[in-house]
């Protein structure tokens, strides 16, 4: 993007780090982003909800925007709570992209109105799943599956607890509709899949919504879907330009 002069990039890998940085022009590595965040317009978490709890207060406390990914971060209510605040205290924005899944925009719209319900089925393919420990005490291994199989039903607080790599966009649909408690999740794993698809279904004073979105899974991270990224990338786009459709 043109109107972006430098990228400043952080991980817990330096070796990680330092070969994207290599690949990827304007990009330069930094151990610490304290001493760039004057610099900063704008940070963007992409790594763990744990990242997230770290990086977004210091963000957000020098009063830069901040682009959050791990939405799962946000089941905690005091976290929420104080991360909003935090933003409001310090005159600074939280984005939060539509993710992997489509009818954010219309369930945010509906909001305005009483919603009655929202669900969101979610199927995998087993890759997506890799090691999981609410699986695992379960006794469910995904890479054992043969057949269509209901590895969770409960509310979406549960869900970002036990999947936190797998349904951030249970927390995003969350936010934009009826919350954690209200808002349900169904996660299917499917041996015969070869796309994450998310199933969102809402209902209103405002109507029915009915979206089906079927994304190809990440070339290098299975856990997640490619269009997650590229929402990332639109968000930022629509934040450093002028225009805004879809909101």
């Amino acid at each position: 993007m043109s109107d972006i002069e430098i990228v400043y990039l952080t991980d817990r890998s330096k070796e990680c780090a330092t070969r994207l940085q290599e690949k990827v022009p304007k990009v330069r590595y930094v151990s610490d982003i304290v001493p760039v965040l004057p610099d900063i317009r704008l940070v963007v978490e992409a790594a763990s909800q744990d990242a997230a709890r770290y990086y977004v207060p210091l963000a957000l406390s020098a009063g830069v925007d901040v682009l959050i990914m791990s939405v799962g971060v946000f089941q905690d209510e005091e976290f929420q709570a104080d991360t909003f605040r935090l933003a409001k205290r310090k005159g600074a924005k939280v984005f939060i992209p539509s993710g992997a899944i489509g009818g954010i925009d219309a369930l945010c719209a509906a909001s305005i109105e009483h919603i009655d319900e929202v669900t969101l089925t979610t199927t995998k393919p087993p890759s997506a799943f890799g090691t999981n420990s609410y699986l695992e005490s379960k006794g469910i291994k995904a890479s054992e599956l043969r057949e269509r199989t209901e590895l969770f039903y409960g509310t979406a607080r549960e869900a970002v607890k036990h999947f936190p790599q797998n349904i951030n966009v249970a927390a995003t649909i969350s936010l934009a509709g009826i919350g954690f408690e209200r808002t349900k999740i169904r996660i299917m794993c499917d041996p015969a899949v070869q796309t994450n698809e998310h199933h969102l279904k809402a209902k209103g004073k405002f109507g029915e919504l009915d979206v089906v979105t079927r994304n190809v899974p990440s070339p290098r991270n299975p856990k997640t879907s490619y269009l997650a990224a590229l929402s990332a990338i639109s968000a930022i786009r629509k934040i450093l330009g002028h225009s805004w459709v879809g909101i």
